[in-house]
């Protein structure tokens, strides 16, 4: 069962990309649909994704596949939400990690979020990794669903999120 483990920090604003030498960066397009699917296209590949909470299991449940340009873009219009980003990965032992450089229309940065995927059960990393931990406003909760990739796509509410941020440190 695929299982998504995984936690979140949000960076500063200002974080430097520069500063993610040796990590490969993609370039992403992502949206959702309204009955909970995502899709995205990362270079030439093109991602089907479901998620779903399992209560009685305590996981939240992540099924991924790939699927054509043509599926892709006959859905792409259906989006009610989307978002273009900018990600950064590097493998850390059994954690991948990710930093996320969310971008408007425009293609300005408004939202920097880090997130690492943990092997199953596993509650934190063993560390957040240097490039980043200087800049780290805030770890998210497992249980904080306000940082949703879904909800943050959403620029207004991300800018009024990260405004918020700062009273939440410490």
């Amino acid at each position: 069962m695929p299982v998504e483990n995984e936690r979140k920090y949000v960076l500063s604003p200002g974080f430097d990309a520069g500063r993610l030498k040796g990590w490969q960066a993609l370039e992403i397009r992502q949206c959702y649909m309204d009955d909970g699917p995502r899709i995205r296209q990362i270079g030439a590949d093109f991602i089907f994704t479901y998620k779903k909470w399992a209560p009685h299991a305590g996981e939240l449940v992540e099924i991924e596949t790939p699927i054509s340009r043509d599926d892709f873009e006959l859905l792409w219009p259906l989006r009610v939400q989307s978002v273009q980003k900018t990600r950064h990965v590097k493998v850390i032992g059994d954690e991948e990690w990710v930093v996320d450089f969310l971008r408007d229309d425009a293609g300005d940065v408004y939202f920097v979020l880090a997130e690492v995927e943990l092997p199953r059960f596993q509650a934190q990393p063993e560390a957040v990794p240097d490039e980043i931990a200087a800049y780290v406003l805030h770890a998210v909760a497992a249980d904080d669903n306000r940082f949703t990739n879904k909800k943050l796509s959403d620029r207004e509410y991300a800018l009024r999120l990260l405004a918020s941020v700062p009273a939440a440190v410490g």
